[in-house]
């Protein structure tokens, strides 16, 4: 009897542990495709304050670099909808042969955690922006780059000289939100 209620007790444990462990991948899995989401939101959300010179195109080439999974599932999402009486267009950049080809014909360039391997280009076509997932600091192509607090936040650094470089205009509302790259000192 007594041995009885042990292997019951093993097993409710053995079914509670796989049960936990579960619901523990469910929200690692939900965290990710949350953050995915917000930092997809965000590139959506700060073309409202971004304008880009006149173009004859009736498309907006939002270009994304080896997205994966839900950072692609949170892009789809923008396929297609209102921007500055154009239509977004975006475009999965899968391999890197394809950047130099696909990057004249992009105005933003979403470089998520997944497309950071990618080697670009030293310089971008005037009219193209980067924004980046935790960029490098020094990487004075990057116009936004999209970063994660000490205390899990995501925040926003804008690099000004990569922005003018970019021919674009970015209001003074999403500047005053942002944080300012810092200059290097040489």
């Amino acid at each position: 009897m007594v041995l009885g209620r042990v292997r019951l007790a093993d097993k409710l444990m053995l079914r509670w542990g796989v049960g936990i462990l579960l619901c523990m991948h469910c929200l690692v899995a939900s965290a990710q495709a949350s953050e995915a989401g917000l930092r997809g939101a965000f590139v959506y959300n700060s073309l409202k304050f971004i304008e880009w010179p006149a173009s004859g195109n009736q498309h907006f080439r939002l270009c994304a670099l080896n997205a994966q999974d839900v950072t692609r599932q949170s892009l789809a999402q923008l396929d297609d909808k209102q921007y500055q009486k154009r239509r977004i267009q975006v475009v999965h950049i899968d391999s890197s042969s394809d950047v130099s080809q696909q990057l004249d014909t992009c105005q933003l360039l979403y470089v998520p955690y997944s497309g950071a391997d990618f080697e670009l280009p030293e310089s971008f076509p005037a009219g193209v922006l980067l924004v980046v997932d935790e960029a490098d600091a020094n990487d004075a192509r990057v116009g936004i780059s999209l970063q994660r607090t000490a205390d899990n936040r995501i925040e926003f650094v804008i690099n000004e000289k990569a922005i003018q470089h970019a021919g674009v205009k970015v209001s003074s509302q999403l500047l005053k939100l942002a944080k300012k790259r810092k200059e290097r000192v040489h």
